[in-house]
């Protein structure tokens, strides 16, 4: 993944772009958090830490079933929606309510482009 400073970069351009967006979180494989900015109190590390656990699962299921690694995925929650791209290394999470429905698939398509950069 980018450097830190690119990364920020890259994030805060993706929230200008998205109004929707709620949050952005970039953590490592365990769930560190290497940056991120939401648009209320939220606890980052948690969050971080919740969602490696799913990419952590899924590429597990996803070897034991012979289909490989989670590429992306989004959850539908009572209240909105997260996004997750996935590596080995990385996790890059959008958060979005309600209204940001429509924008998913913006938001799924930067976050890969930032994660191959």
């Amino acid at each position: 993944m980018v450097d830190k400073k690119t990364l920020e970069k890259k994030l805060a351009e993706l929230m200008d772009i998205v109004p929707e967006t709620e949050g952005l979180i970039a953590a490592d494989a365990n769930g560190k958090v290497i940056i991120g900015q939401t648009i209320t109190d939220m606890d980052h590390s948690k969050i971080a830490k919740a969602c490696a656990k799913i990419v952590k699962d899924s590429n597990t299921l996803g070897n034991d079933i012979g289909k490989g690694s989670l590429k992306t995925t989004t959850i539908e929650l009572d209240n909105g929606y997260a996004v997750l791209v996935g590596s080995e290394k990385n996790v890059l999470i959008a958060l979005a309510g309600v209204d940001g429905r429509s924008s998913l698939g913006l938001l799924k398509r930067n976050l890969i482009s930032i994660s191959n950069l």
